[in-house]
C-alpha cells in the first residue's frame, strides 16, 4: 500500500542523498577521517531532527548547509570549488520546495522522484555549475581539469558501464606516467599488506560499481603518494606537490559524485533513464559550455580594456558580469516563455511539424531552455503516468470537501477512488471531506482525526492545493490540546510559504509566544468559520 501511496520524497530523505553523494559522512577509517565520532553522531542528530520536521525547517536546512560546508572544505580546501557545491546544493533545496508548494504529484515516490529529476535537477543544477564557475571565477584557480564532459560521466559500451570513478583514477595514473600497479604497490620487492590492499581496492572500484567513501578514497590516495616518493625503484618515484596532490584528491572527489549519483539513477530506476539522463546532460552541457566560451571571451575583453586589474577587482568584475548576464537570462526567458505559451496553447500548434516546433520554441527561449520545454511539450499525459479518471475525480474531490452534505455523499467518492485506483492517490481529499463534515457539525475531536489524516498525506502531494488543508489542521490541532502537533504543522507551512490565518501578521510568527497566542485563540471552540 505505501509502496503505491502519491508522494515526493520527504525534505530528510532528499537532504540524507545529499550527504550520500558526497561521500563525506560513511567512514569507516580513521585517518583520513573528516568527522570525529562526536561529532558525526552530532551531525546524525541534525538529520534526525530535520526528518521530524517538528519545528524551524529553514534553520535546521541551514545547519546542515553549514556542516557540509565544514566537510567539503576539509575534504576539497579549494573554497571556490566548495562555495560552487554549495551553490548548486542550495538551488536543488529551493526547486524542491517549489515543487512541493506548488505542483503536487499522482505517482508513487518511486516516479515522482524521476519526474523531478528530468524536469527539474538536471537542467537547474547543471546550470548552476556553470554560472558559478565563472562567477565565482574558478579558472583563477588554476586546477587544470580536463574537461569534465569527456571523463566525468559514464561510457556505456553494449551492457558494460565504465563509471567516472574509473575515469579519474586513471587520469591520475596518466598524469604522473605510471601504471596503475606502480602506482599502488611501487616496490614488490618488499611485503605490504596496506600497499596490496590499496592495489586489489582500486582494481575493484575500476571493474565494479562499488562507490566507495572519500575517506577511503584519499587514504589510498596519499599512502600511494607517500609509497611513490620514498620507494627504492628509481622508475616508479614520483614526487607529487601539496598543491597537485589537492588536485588529485579534487579528480577524486568528482569521479565519486558522479559515479554515485548515475549508479543510483540506474539502480532506481533503471539502464534506459540512465541513458535517458545522460544523454541529456551531454547535450545540455554543450549548450552551456558555449554560453561560457563567449562570456570567457567577454570578460577577457573587458579585463584587457581596463588594463591592470588586482586579484579583488579581476573576481568582482566576474562576479557582476557573469551575474548581470544569467539575470537577463532569466528576464528573457520567463518574457519569451509568456509569448510562447500563446503559440502552444492555438490549435494551428499541433499542425506544425516537430522541425516547425523547434524552430518556433528556441527563437522564444533559446536552446538550453528549449530543450526543456521540448522534452515537456513531448510528455503527453499517458506519457506523464497520469490515470484517465484522475482530472476528474481530483476536481470532483476539491468540491465535495468544500461543502460535504452527508457521509454517504464522501463514502460514494471514497469507493469511486477505490474503482479507479487512486485512493492512495486522493485519499487526502477524503479524509479532508470527512474532516469538513465533522468540523461543521461542531464535532471537532471526530474532524481532528481526519484532519491529521489528510494533512499528513498530502504534505508531499497536494502541493499548492494544501494551503486550506494546513490552516484547518493547525486550528483543529488547537481545538484538540495537540500543541506540539500544531507547532509541526506551523512549521510546515511556513517551509513551504504558506500563510498561516492570525499568525501572518505578527512581527515574530515563529517566536514561542506568538504561538501561545495562536494556539489559545484557534482553540476557542466558539470560534469557527463558516466557509471552508
Amino acid at each position: 500500500m505505501e509502496n503505491n501511496k502519491a508522494t515526493f520524497p520527504t525534505i530528510g530523505e532528499l537532504v540524507r542523498e545529499i550527504f550520500n553523494i558526497t561521500g563525506l559522512l560513511a567512514q569507516k577509517d580513521r585517518s583520513n577521517s573528516f568527522l570525529s565520532e562526536s561529532n558525526k553522531k552530532k551531525l546524525q542528530t541534525k538529520l534526525k531532527r530535520l526528518a521530524d520536521e517538528s519545528s524551524k525547517i529553514d534553520g535546521k536546512l541551514d545547519e546542515l548547509l553549514d556542516s557540509l560546508k565544514h566537510l567539503l572544505e576539509k575534504a576539497l580546501g579549494e573554497e571556490r570549488i566548495v562555495c560552487m557545491v554549495l551553490e548548486a546544493v542550495k538551488v536543488l533545496l529551493a526547486t524542491y520546495k517549489g515543487v512541493l508548494g506548488d505542483d503536487g504529484t499522482y505517482l508513487d515516490k518511486t516516479n515522482s522522484t524521476k519526474w523531478f529529476i528530468k524536469q527539474y535537477v538536471l537542467d537547474r543544477v547543471l546550470l548552476s555549475f556553470y554560472k558559478n564557475y565563472l562567477r565565482l571565477n574558478v579558472p583563477a584557480s588554476k586546477l587544470s581539469l580536463p574537461d569534465l564532459r569527456i571523463w566525468a560521466l559514464p561510457n556505456i559500451e553494449g551492457q558494460k558501464i565504465s563509471w567516472p570513478l574509473r575515469n579519474a583514477w586513471q587520469l591520475i595514473y596518466d598524469s604522473l606516467s605510471i601504471s596503475q600497479s606502480s602506482f599502488h604497490y611501487p616496490d614488490k620487492s618488499l611485503e605490504d599488506y596496506r600497499a596490496s590492499q590499496n592495489l586489489e581496492n582500486a582494481q575493484h572500484w575500476s571493474t565494479t560499481d562499488q562507490i566507495p567513501t572519500i575517506s577511503s578514497l584519499f587514504d589510498n590516495l596519499e599512502y600511494s603518494l607517500t609509497l611513490l616518493d620514498s620507494t627504492s625503484n628509481d622508475s616508479a618515484r614520483r614526487i607529487v606537490s601539496a598543491s597537485e596532490k589537492q588536485r588529485l584528491k579534487l579528480i577524486l572527489f568528482i569521479g565519486r559524485v558522479s559515479a554515485y549519483c548515475f549508479r543510483e539513477l540506474e539502480r532506481n530506476f533503471g539502464r534506459e533513464f540512465l541513458i535517458e539522463c545522460l544523454k541529456h546532460v551531454q547535450g545540455q552541457s554543450s549548450r552551456l559550455s558555449r554560453i561560457n566560451l563567449r562570456l570567457e571571451k567577454h570578460l577577457k575583453t573587458v579585463e584587457k580594456s581596463i588594463g591592470s586589474m588586482s586579484e579583488v577587482d579581476v573576481n568582482q568584475l566576474y562576479f557582476y558580469e557573469i551575474s548581470e548576464y544569467w539575470e537577463q537570462f532569466a528576464i528573457s526567458t520567463e518574457h519569451g516563455s509568456r509569448l510562447l505559451q500563446g503559440y502552444i496553447n492555438d490549435e494551428s500548434f499541433s499542425n506544425l511539424t516537430e522541425l516547425e516546433k523547434s524552430k518556433l520554441v528556441i527563437a522564444h527561449v533559446g536552446t538550453f531552455a528549449g530543450h526543456g520545454v521540448l522534452t515537456l511539450l513531448g510528455m503527453t499525459p499517458s506519457v506523464k503516468g497520469m490515470p484517465s479518471e484522475f482530472p476528474e475525480l481530483f476536481n470532483e474531490g476539491l468540491k465535495l470537501k468544500k461543502s460535504p452534505t452527508s457521509l454517504g455523499d464522501i463514502d460514494n467518492y471514497h469507493n469511486r477512488l477505490r474503482k479507479a485506483g487512486l485512493d492512495d492517490v486522493l485519499s487526502w481529499l477524503v479524509n479532508w471531506g470527512y474532516a469538513n463534515y465533522f468540523y461543521t457539525h461542531k464535532s471537532f475531536d471526530k474532524s481532528y482525526g481526519y484532519y491529521e489524516k489528510a494533512f499528513n498525506q498530502a504534505k508531499y502531494s497536494a502541493g499548492r492545493n494544501q494551503y486550506l488543508l494546513v490552516n484547518q489542521y493547525i486550528e483543529s490541532c488547537a481545538k484538540n490540546g495537540k500543541y506540539k502537533e500544531m507547532k509541526k504543522a506551523v512549521a510546515w507551512a511556513q517551509y513551504l510559504g504558506i500563510k498561516i490565518r492570525w499568525l501572518r501578521g505578527w512581527d515574530d510568527p515563529k517566536s514561542e509566544g506568538n504561538l501561545k497566542g495562536l494556539y489559545n485563540l484557534m482553540g476557542n471552540h466558539n470560534m469557527q468559520y463558516a466557509q471552508l
